[in-house]
């Protein structure tokens, strides 16, 4: 079953928004963790 060069180019492109939603997702998760901080600090 082998699989086409546009399947390929598909599952690549929807590789890298996984990893860049996986990625934001951490971005947005500690920078809400680090302005907590933040505000405590300055509180």
């Amino acid at each position: 079953m082998a699989q086409s060069e546009a399947e390929l180019e598909l599952a690549r492109k929807n590789m890298r928004w996984g990893w860049a939603l996986f990625v934001l997702f951490w971005v947005l998760f500690f920078g809400t963790v680090g302005i907590a901080y933040v505000y405590l600090w300055l509180d």
